[in-house]
């Protein structure tokens, strides 16, 4: 999907990722940053979403939809070698996580995907507001991913960004993608990419809900 070139390292975090794909691809990797509807979540008092600026959902999506493991669910067979660019199997992230977890990494170009279904915490999008400032270093880009409301933020916006994308007001997908440890997307872009990813899982999970 992309062609990847070079760029800077990134946080440090999941070393479970290292593990799940040992062996695949001779270059060293970078684990993928701490999934933000967890870091958002932990510890915070429970409140009824959506709050913080939030927008609610109005074509909301049922629970079922996102059911099951992400590895079966969230993308079909011609999505998943659109998405990494080949044909590879999902493998279960047990990492701390909003929920379900799956990934998938090219083996030569080292892309990882990332996807959660977040039902864990039951915060939908309202977990990763409020917005981290500027001055964190952060960008935060609000959007809408397949008519849903949706916020793209990454420290890093070459090599890395996540998704997240209130399918009901407490329920998310959450989607990842990351360029193996000095590499960057193709146009310097890595949210543009991922946004394209997310249109994929919600639209496959949508058909799920018969929408």
């Amino acid at each position: 999907m992309t062609r990847l070139a070079s760029s800077a390292a990134w946080p440090s975090m999941m070393l479970l990722i290292a593990t799940v794909v040992a062996g695949c691809s001779s270059a060293p990797l970078s684990p993928l940053p701490p999934s933000p509807t967890t870091t958002r979540t932990l510890g915070v008092a429970t409140r009824v979403p959506p709050y913080a600026g939030a927008l609610a959902v109005r074509d909301l999506l049922p629970l079922t939809a996102v059911s099951g493991s992400p590895c079966t669910t969230a993308l079909t067979p011609g999505q998943v070698r659109q998405v990494p660019g080949v044909e590879v199997a999902g493998k279960v992230d047990r990492a701390e996580s909003p929920g379900l977890t799956c990934l998938w990494q090219n083996p030569v170009t080292g892309l990882i995907v990332r996807v959660a279904f977040a039902t864990k915490y039951r915060q939908g999008l309202s977990a990763v507001y409020p917005s981290r400032s500027a001055g964190q270093g952060w960008m935060w880009r609000e959007q809408r991913v397949a008519g849903f409301p949706a916020v793209a933020t990454t420290s890093e916006q070459r090599s890395f960004c996540t998704v997240v994308v209130g399918v009901a007001d407490d329920v998310a997908v959450e989607v990842s993608m990351a360029a193996r440890d000095g590499d960057e997307v193709e146009g310097g872009d890595m949210c543009t990419v991922t946004v394209q990813t997310a249109e994929l899982v919600v639209a496959t999970v949508r058909t799920r809900a018969g929408r």
